[in-house]
């Protein structure tokens, strides 16, 4: 039983370091954005980026969190409860540092920036909040609590023969990740499907331009539509699993398998241009990069698409993130290079 329980105690703090990760990736990548245009010295676009990084904070880590919450609490895990109130506070003070920076670096409007400039990096935010909040609960079953938490739970009741209890995790499991669909995705997706008259209001705030309004609304309404049905099927699912747990079987039933086999990941939408393979290709092809790699060994690039652009990671065991590349998904061009870190002497 000790040895259980200290199992139990060393996945939570691996979870707890994966959760705290999940709920900063969005803002970690905006601050790229925020760093690159620092350096070129164009504050505007800062700011912009900014107020993406407190949008994103604000439109899925803090429901994310609130989620986790109110299951721990609802399951009397008060220690975790407090540890989740503790992110959530965290959160909502790195929002408020957002919200400050990017409201000192917007007085510089009148002279950095022209309108069609500042519009169009508008746009790319837009692009970038709504394929986040379609990407985190879409991937809940991959990362985060699901693999760290809620599977680890299961195991340890695979091996006691207790699969009433590893049915009802699932359950609660994919009820969490309906709630997620729900409070994060559909919601954004609603508050910005209506035409609306004016830049800056509902979520999103400056993240949203006036010229993508009606092709917003548009993709708004479709996905509301799209995300209530994937919002349902978990419910279903969940409803089904403890449907099998009444029933108090001794094993893993063969209903039940197939219903946990059912975690594919739902596409985005809009779908990107390119595909996470052709985006690596075009950031292993610039020569900047190659040259900044060639002191290293055992590099591996990961491309992530972040709405508008793929971003291009490369990692080493010995240095972490070596750098990250643009891609522009519409062009295939290389936008940028980010964060590229010196060799050692």
């Amino acid at each position: 039983m000790k040895a259980i329980y200290s199992l139990i105690l060393l996945w939570l703090l691996i979870w707890q370091i994966e959760f705290s990760h999940a709920v900063r990736e969005g803002t970690a990548n905006a601050k790229a954005m925020i760093q690159r245009y620092e350096r070129e010295g164009n504050f505007v676009k800062a700011a912009l980026w900014h107020q993406a990084a407190a949008d994103c904070l604000k439109i899925i880590s803090i429901p994310m969190t609130e989620i986790q919450t109110r299951y721990y609490v609802h399951h009397g895990k008060h220690t975790l409860a407090g540890r989740s109130r503790g992110q959530l506070a965290d959160i909502k003070k790195r929002r408020k540092y957002h919200l400050k920076a990017a409201k000192a670096y917007r007085e510089r409007l009148e002279t950095e920036g022209t309108l069609p400039e500042l519009e169009a990096e508008r746009e790319k935010i837009m692009q970038f909040v709504s394929t986040w909040v379609q990407i985190y609960p879409n991937r809940f079953y991959h990362y985060g609590i699901y693999p760290s938490f809620f599977k680890v739970e299961q195991e340890i009741f695979k091996k006691k023969g207790d699969y009433v209890a590893v049915l009802n995790l699932e359950a609660d499991a994919a009820e969490m990740c309906a709630n997620q669909y729900n409070e994060i995705t559909v919601v954004y997706f609603q508050e910005i499907a209506p035409d609306r008259d004016t830049v800056g209001e509902g979520v999103g705030g400056e993240a949203i331009s006036h010229r993508g309004e009606n092709h917003l609304s548009k993709v708004g309404k479709d996905c509301v539509t799209q995300y209530k049905k994937v919002r349902d099927t978990h419910r279903q699912r969940a409803a089904l699993l403890r449907k099998i747990a009444e029933g108090k079987p001794k094993t893993l039933p063969i209903e039940a398998e197939a219903v946990l086999r059912d975690l594919s990941h739902k596409a985005i939408s809009p779908a990107p241009k390119l595909t996470s393979t052709q985006a690596l290709e075009i950031a292993n092809r610039d020569t900047r990069l190659q040259e900044h790699l060639k002191a290293h060994t055992s590099v591996h690039g990961y491309a992530s698409f972040q709405g508008f652009a793929w971003f291009v990671s490369y990692y080493n065991h010995g240095w972490g993130n070596l750098g990250t590349v643009l891609v522009d998904d519409k062009t295939g061009t290389v936008l940028n290079m980010l964060n590229l870190r010196p060799t050692r002497n």
